[in-house]
């Protein structure tokens, strides 16, 4: 029986399928029973089966930066939310929680006498972030001889689709290096890693999720009030020298750093806004890329993602051109929108300040970059301080949707301040962007171009749903942009 605007439920046997009704018109993912399945595939690798789906190329990702109004959003949703209700489960009474993750109460590592090579491997428990956001927690229960396995798979919430956090025991099979979780609309398959721990990758037809997985100690993370690092990120404040009503800010910033003592040239990349910026819970959700990091951190760079005033744990007053009634969203208002651009940039400048006084950054120009408006802020900051700026990676940017007619303006505006800096930048946006298209981005860079700007333009091609998902697909733009930062390398040695 179908619930109004909820979801359709049927029973086969034991498992139970959960399919949409009507997301859009609750904009959350409905409670959904814990199920496991009835059997294991064959081979050698480690494979669930369950009728429930975890889109987690969505759901492990924060909505993107500008929604145009609440109807696109609602649009989007349903193919956003649809495999997520396994993740809807509330905690039961007796779960035990783990950093917001719960897990079953009687949960048990994996025990032999005497172990083979793949028990040895696997008996053990992970923890990781899905897309460097949702909190997972993967623990291996029984490995037998032939690699039959059982497992818990746990997961937080996700507070941008009202999914709640949740366990399920799955069956599966194990070989010594690999191990894949299949369900019916998903697979997430986990590497071991030369660190020792694990690279997850996550499927959902053409959506993807990664997650850096580290192995942990079972007793210890099950102490109460235990802190667990999901992500390779640290959140630390910078001490700044803005004021606000009196008293000085401090910006949220979450730090990743690669191998070794430093010093490290820094990298710092910028977020978006919160789509229509009328929900405040949106506000205090930390922004960052793990892929990102990553990659990064792989060549060399210390990444800082700072959050501006008022987003994430910082001080002060989120104000990036709002209407007079707050609770309206953003301004479409031309000086409105660029009084916003200005605030932000001195956000930018003021954590850039603060992360210089570290320690471990190197004094050198910086790399900066950022999405969607993080996006057209790095652009905007390389122009107005070109000197400090080795390069400038422009994910998606613009400040204001073509929902708003003055958007053309008020970007061209934004971007054309970039000119000044005099040195290639890097532009990658995606086809099927709802929020800027790529005539719109186009005509933007040629404006940019026109002032005296230089850069390349990259049309790529988002394999699914809005190209504004860009920086979720490491596979669009890892070449393009490792090719970028060579080509500023090989020109500043000579």
């Amino acid at each position: 029986m179908s619930e109004p605007g909820g979801f359709k439920e049927r029973t086969i046997g034991t498992r139970q399928i959960v399919t949409v009704a009507s997301l859009a018109a609750q904009g959350n993912a409905a409670p959904q029973s814990r199920t496991k399945t009835d059997g294991a595939s064959p081979g050698s690798k480690l494979t669930f089966q369950t009728d429930h789906s975890v889109a987690a190329g969505q759901l492990h990702s924060p909505p993107p930066s500008e929604w145009r109004n609440d109807s696109m959003f609602h649009k989007l949703l349903p193919s956003i939310v649809l495999g997520l209700m396994m993740l809807s489960e509330p905690v039961g009474a007796a779960d035990r929680v783990v950093d917001g993750v719960p897990l079953p109460s009687d949960a048990t590592l994996a025990t032999a006498s005497p172990m083979t090579a793949v028990q040895r491997q696997w008996s053990g428990v992970w923890v990781g972030a899905w897309g460097g956001t949702l909190k997972h927690i993967l623990l291996v229960e029984a490995v037998a001889e032939d690699g039959a396995a059982r497992v818990v798979y746990a997961v937080g919430e996700n507070p941008y689709f009202g999914v709640q956090r949740t366990w399920l025991r799955l069956d599966g099979r194990a070989s010594e290096s690999t191990l894949k979780v299949l369900g019916t609309h998903f697979s997430a398959t986990y590497e071991l890693a030369e660190s020792g721990g694990l690279k997850a990758l996550y499927k959902r037809g053409d959506s993807v999720s990664r997650a850096s997985m580290t192995r942990a100690d079972f007793s210890s993370l099950t102490k109460p009030d235990a802190v667990v690092e999901w992500t390779r990120g640290k959140s630390e404040f910078l001490e700044t020298d803005l004021i606000e009503d009196g008293r000085p800010v401090r910006l949220e910033a979450v730090i990743f750093k690669p191998n070794g003592a430093g010093p490290f040239r820094l990298a710092v990349i910028n977020h978006g806004s919160t789509g229509t910026g009328r929900n405040p819970e949106l506000f205090t959700q930390t922004w960052f890329s793990a892929d990102l990091a990553d990659f990064l951190n792989a060549r060399g760079w210390i990444v800082a993602f700072p959050q501006r005033r008022g987003r994430g744990k910082s001080d002060g007053l989120y104000d990036e051109g709002f209407r007079e009634n707050r609770k309206l969203g953003y301004n479409c208002d031309t000086d409105i929108a660029l009084r916003g651009a200005d605030r932000a940039l001195s956000d930018v400048d003021a954590a850039i300040a603060a992360l210089r006084r570290r320690q471990d950054v190197a004094p050198t120009p910086i790399l900066i970059g950022g999405e969607s408006r993080g996006g057209l802020l790095s652009v905007a900051y390389a122009g107005l301080h070109p000197a400090q700026v080795f390069g400038v990676i422009n994910f998606v940017g613009g400040w204001l949707g073509e929902g708003c007619s003055t958007a053309s303006f008020v970007n061209q505006t934004l971007f054309e301040r970039g000119a000044p800096y005099g040195r290639p930048t890097i532009w990658l946006y995606g086809r099927g962007d709802s929020f800027y298209s790529i005539a719109h981005s186009r005509n933007n860079f040629a404006a940019f171009e026109k002032a005296g700007g230089q850069g390349t333009f990259f049309d790529l091609s988002a394999p699914v749903g809005p190209g504004h998902f860009v920086l979720r697909d490491p596979d669009l733009w890892s070449s393009p942009i490792d090719n970028y930062l060579n080509s500023l390398g090989n020109a500043e040695q000579h």
